[in-house]
């Protein structure tokens, strides 16, 4: 795990060693171990490849850039799970090898498949990114893990180059990388707390798609292609329950089994969910003699802290568990530091428990293991529970709807606590939309569309994210999920995480997101996954003989913070500082007047613009710590 930095430019270009010493000086957390950097000229062409290491496998000789006999290079930022099988069929080819790790492998895997790439790096389990050159080629390949679990941003210059980073503040390093802010990115981030996969908040700057690769060649640039692509069809529809059951059990047991493998010691987060404890138990049970460090966060206020059900779990495992307990004051004193480690504008609140317990994590592994991706492949998100009520409300007359419910709804008080009904009731109804994609894309919003308008008058086009095209199964309720998947996961639940557990020099691994898996999960019919108030149904009654059914039952609870209570209390300061002094204000785009409104209303208690105001306060403090300008 690593971070990793690079350009492409003609001869004689202003940019130099220093350059790439500069990208990468701002990689070190994501590589604390050591660095590397490789140059050299091709034709008119200079190549510039950089790496910062953190060491996971092979951590005697597995540094990077790594170059093959033959002047390939590659600089790699993540992991091949499959790299030991793939391994011998490379031997079996003639390919030999000086060192034990996984990015050699991944080296001649991708010369083993040169011909097609498409097929080379379907055939990778992993999460990755990388900048991979192939002389004989003449070829430069980026390319980008399925879900999206590693970041990689680039830039192509005017003059027919191209620069690539891990992260945008290294990317930005580089003199020809703009930093004029986005309108469109500007106005994504409000609706979603996060600038939407493929955008960014830079003009012209860009992150590589989940699943996708590009190739650089002689100056010119193709567009992005897949080589990944969710199941599009239903495969086990008449499949016994049984069957399933033993398959999903085997997907999981080898993805953990893979992801387990390290030189370095790895442990679990374990919040006591069910996705988690699921992670936790295989992994347990794979080594039975030798109990794996779990971790996780209490908080002292009841409505957030699962952190009795995390310890009843580890005590059923018999782990070694690690728990910190945070309260407000600790949570807030950490704000500015979690804040200068987003890199780009994030406005997931848990970005801040998240940080804490990666931190925590830290002072005793390399390596964890997590449970994200589970809710987007079992449908565990409450927002799924309100689809399947949709049907019912959408068949009262609209008349009835707009005139009667809408405005009962919207009369009842303003509850503050962690998804209470009267939030739950107004989000479904004043967001409602006749269209299932709009619908969901706008319950998940942070800042609504009507709102939206009103804060940015001269942007016309709506987010990104509902222009794009969405993966289409026979089932919507499929296509929802893989809506959440190729957007939300990645572009918020996937960055917290990375951005998180980089700042502390620690490796996030996702067994859920196994591509194997991934897969499979998609190519299952929706009853197997909900039915009405019930998730994760194929989940639960596989590992019912083995959870208890206090964790198997239990009400989803996110890894949140109460943010309203503290927009009005320790953070009051800090909002009331961004209306006056935000860099934000100098853009024609936005109309500080219609935020002014909706923080009267928020502090009027008239209406909850919390996680608007979270947004703007985020973004006030990027823009300051980087010196951005938004005229």
């Amino acid at each position: 795990m690593c971070g990793i930095a690079g350009f492409v430019q003609k001869k004689g270009s202003k940019a130099e060693q220093s350059t790439l010493d500069e990208m990468l000086s701002s990689l070190v957390h994501r590589g604390p171990d050591g660095s590397g950097s490789w140059r050299e000229t091709h034709q008119d062409w200079e190549l510039f490849f950089g790496h910062r290491r953190l060491s996971i496998i092979d951590l005697s000789s597995g540094g990077q850039p790594l170059k093959a006999p033959d002047g390939r290079v590659i600089t790699f930022n993540g992991e091949i799970f499959n790299f030991l099988e793939l391994k011998p069929k490379l031997i079996s080819k003639g390919y030999h090898f000086k060192t034990a790790s996984d990015t050699e492998v991944l080296l001649h895997h991708l010369d083993a498949n040169s011909k097609d790439p498409l097929i080379g790096l379907s055939e990778l389990n992993a999460m990755f990114a990388f900048a991979y050159w192939d002389p004989k080629r003449e070829e430069l390949i980026l390319a980008r893990d399925h879900a999206g679990i590693k970041p990689l941003y680039y830039y192509l210059t005017p003059a027919d180059g191209i620069v690539f980073a891990s992260e945008l503040s290294s990317l930005k390093r580089h003199p020809e990388v703009p930093t004029s802010v986005s309108a469109s990115g500007l106005k994504s981030f409000f609706f979603a707390d996060y600038i939407h996969p493929g955008q960014t908040i830079f003009d012209g700057v860009f992150k590589l798609l989940p699943g996708h690769y590009l190739v650089w060649k002689a100056g010119k640039t193709s567009q992005p292609k897949p080589f990944w692509n969710l199941n599009k069809g239903v495969v086990e529809m008449d499949t016994p329950e049984e069957i399933l059951q033993k398959k999903l059990r085997e997907h999981l047991e080898r993805a953990i089994s893979r992801q387990l493998i390290a030189d370095v010691p790895v442990g679990i987060f374990l919040s006591g969910g069910i996705d988690s404890s699921i992670v936790a138990t295989l992994a347990q049970k794979s080594r039975p003699k030798d109990p794996i460090k779990t971790f996780s966060i209490a908080f002292e206020e009841s409505d957030y802290d699962e952190s009795g059900f995390a310890r009843q779990m580890a005590n059923l495992l018999g782990t070694e568990h690690i728990v910190e307990t945070m309260n407000q004051d600790l949570l807030v004193a950490s704000l500015d530091e979690v804040l200068d480690s987003l890199d780009e504008p994030l406005a997931d609140p848990s970005i801040l428990p998240t940080y804490a317990l990666c931190r925590l994590a830290s002072r005793y592994v390399k390596v964890v293991l997590g449970g994200d991706g589970g809710d987007e492949l079992w449908a565990g998100y409450p927002t799924y529970q309100a689809h399947e009520w949709a049907n019912g409300y959408q068949s009262i007359p609209e008349g009835v709807r707009t005139s009667l419910i809408k405005p009962i709804v919207s009369s009842l008080p303003l509850n503050l606590k962690y998804q209470s009904f009267e939030w739950k009731a107004k989000r479904f109804v004043q967001r409602w939309d006749n269209n299932p994609v709009r619908r969901h894309l706008r319950w998940m919003s942070a800042t609504d569309l009507p709102l939206l308008e009103k804060c940015f008058p001269e942007v016309s086009e709506e987010p990104l994210v509902l222009r794009q095209e969405i993966p289409e199964f026979s089932d919507v309720r499929n296509s929802l999920l893989a809506l959440d998947f190729t957007t939300y996961l990645s572009g918020s639940v996937l960055t917290k995480v990375d951005r998180a557990s980089m700042a502390h020099g620690l490796e996030v691994r996702p067994p859920f997101l196994d591509t194997d898996l991934v897969s499979w999960a998609f190519s299952l019919p929706y009853h197997w996954k909900r039915t009405g108030r019930n998730g994760k149904l194929l989940l639960k009654s596989t590992f019912k003989n083995i959870l208890p059914s206090s964790i198997l039952n239990r009400p989803k609870k996110g890894f949140g913070i109460p943010l309203a209570k503290w927009l009005t209390g320790p953070l009051k300061p800090k909002v009331a500082k961004a209306f006056n002094t935000s860099p934000l204000w100098d853009s024609k785009i936005v109309s500080r007047d219609a935020f002014g409104l909706c923080y009267q209303q928020f502090l009027e208690k008239k209406v909850d613009h919390s996680k608007t105001l979270w947004a703007l306060l985020v973004l006030d403090h990027w823009m300051k710590k980087e010196n951005i300008r938004c005229g």
